[in-house]
């Protein structure tokens, strides 16, 4: 079964790369989003912008441009990261957390999908999950965004990044990542799951539609 699976991902992958090298000549590069134009109030929640990555994890992020920034309520702090891509091609693509965070020594210890309602009643699914590291438990809630659409699934998100490709000749998207460590009397899931959904619609408007 594990064989299996990995052979269809690597044909997902070979299939995607192929076919956005056919439209990498007539793709449409929107403009850049400020991510630093986020507003550091959202809702109740309050923001401090983080600083920068180290120039070696820049290299191998390959993003057009990230945000990273802790935002707290009633001294509850979780961790917004944002990383856009203008356009994606083969080896310039969103790197899923599945792969980056085990390569710094994280272990993934529960892995689930969540639906978030949010206020206008829409609901939107997002990956859920616990990661592990020198006995530090952190929540690690992801998703890719582009277009408004919030998706969890890494191989649906290549298949929309295709379909973007061939229909819009447009292939930017972003990852979101927020992060809270488990402790007790700190973020616990409701206050990230609550963080999400106030953060979803503002953070709509200021990537390209």
């Amino acid at each position: 079964m594990t064989s299996r699976r990995l052979f269809f991902v690597a044909c997902v992958m070979l299939i995607t790369a192929g076919l956005l090298r056919v439209v990498a000549a007539t793709d449409l590069v929107p403009p850049a989003p400020a991510l630093s134009a986020l507003p550091s109030q959202i809702e109740d929640w309050r923001g401090k912008d983080g600083g920068r990555l180290d120039k070696e994890t820049e290299a191998v992020l390959q993003a057009d441009s990230y945000l990273l920034r802790t935002y707290s309520r009633q001294q509850m702090p979780v961790d917004l990261f944002v990383a856009y891509y203008a356009t994606q091609r083969s080896g310039h693509t969103i790197h899923s957390p599945l792969n980056c965070l085990p390569g710094t020594g994280w272990e993934w210890v529960a892995r689930r999908r969540e639906r978030v309602v949010l206020d206008s009643g829409r609901q939107i699914e997002i990956n859920a999950n616990v990661a592990r590291k020198d006995g530090q438990e952190d929540l690690v809630y992801y998703w890719y965004q582009s277009h408004g659409r919030a998706v969890a699934s890494e191989f649906r998100n290549k298949f929309l990044l295709v379909q973007d490709a061939l229909t819009l000749h447009r292939s930017e998207g972003a990852l979101v990542r927020v992060t809270a460590q488990i402790l007790p009397g700190r973020a616990g899931a409701e206050d990230v799951a609550s963080f999400v959904r106030a953060l979803f619609p503002v953070l709509t408007h200021h990537l390209p539609e």
